[in-house]
């Protein structure tokens, strides 16, 4: 019988090491259990589930070739004052969700009142650096975590969204384990990713919830490398962030976790590593002299430098 005709069938050599047809039994056993779907039902098994690619090699390769599509992600904040980091991590992967495939597509935007009221609201141009349209968004304001679970899985029954982004408030009792399994299911039944936007708490000291998501990320804020100038203005940096895979349950991942610096290049829409730039040779620091005037061999201190010397 051909080795491909049976996931079990391992050939092996006379020596006892296995050959190429077992790696290719692997990978197909791979395929086939992946292909099983939450509700046991069998998905395609002439290939894997959809993913979508960051664009960081390593990241990517981590997580078997990107992150799942029509499946549940988590984020959250590695400390209070990165929520913004997270904010716009999830806006990237958000944007990367709506404007890879067949056009741009619209997107749902659920939030808990209290996290607009303790993060602030969305802004139009803000969207837009993202390559987000804002027309394309529709926000949903919920009282609490209840109603807002409710309105992600309604939203998740619409196959024409391209993300479902769902921000609740703290440690709500209505996230347990039931509830992000049953968002999970209907995520994987449309298609529709779920990105859950943790808002009000954070990485460090607090016991990570229930793990019903496929992924989970811990974001921190991380320092932009400066474009070249233009006109003579400085250049401002591409947003970047600190990203931490906390938890990797997806099918095919080549590991559990790692932390990658990804940089948002919002020219091709990717989560990149962080643009290498050639650096300018170091300018000489001027000093300006502790006692009397500046000699003519001494250098004279420019606006805007400050340097402290110890007399004597």
């Amino acid at each position: 019988m051909p080795a491909s005709a049976s996931p079990s069938f391992v050939p092996r050599t006379a020596s006892g090491a296995t050959d190429g047809a077992e790696v290719d039994s692997l990978i197909a056993l791979r395929r086939r259990i992946a292909a099983i779907g939450a509700d046991g039902g069998v998905r395609a098994l002439e290939s894997g589930p959809p993913r979508l690619a960051l664009g960081h090699a390593t990241a990517d390769r981590v997580l078997g070739g990107g992150l799942l599509r029509g499946a549940l992600h988590e984020i959250l904040p590695a400390e209070p004052g990165d929520m913004a980091s997270a904010a716009g991590f999830a806006l990237a992967i958000t944007a990367r969700l709506c404007l890879t495939g067949s056009g741009p597509k619209s997107w749902l935007w659920i939030r808990q009142d209290l996290a607009g009221l303790e993060t602030g609201e969305p802004y139009g141009p803000g969207l837009a650096a993202f390559g987000l349209d804002p027309a394309r968004l529709v926000i949903v304001a919920t009282a609490d975590a209840r109603e807002a679970l409710r309105a992600a899985e309604e939203g998740l029954g619409c196959a024409a969204l391209g993300c479902v982004l769902l921000e609740p408030w703290g440690e709500a009792r209505a996230l347990d384990l039931t509830a992000l399994r049953r968002l999970g299911l209907a995520a994987e039944q449309s298609g529709v990713t779920l990105l859950m936007l943790r808002s009000g708490i954070h990485q460090d000291g607090r016991q990570h919830g229930p793990g019903g998501a496929m992924t989970r990320w811990g974001v921190a804020a991380a320092p932009s490398i400066g474009l070249p100038a233009k006109g003579g203005l400085p250049g401002v940096g591409r947003p970047a962030f600190g990203a931490t895979l906390l938890r990797n349950r997806q099918a095919g991942r080549l590991g559990d976790g790692g932390h990658w610096t990804l940089e948002w290049n919002g020219d091709e829409h990717l989560l990149t590593p962080p643009l290498a730039l050639p650096t300018a040779p170091a300018r000489a620091r001027p000093v300006a002299p502790v006692d009397g005037p500046a000699s003519p061999n001494e250098p004279i201190a420019e606006p805007g430098w400050t340097e402290v010397r110890r007399a004597g």
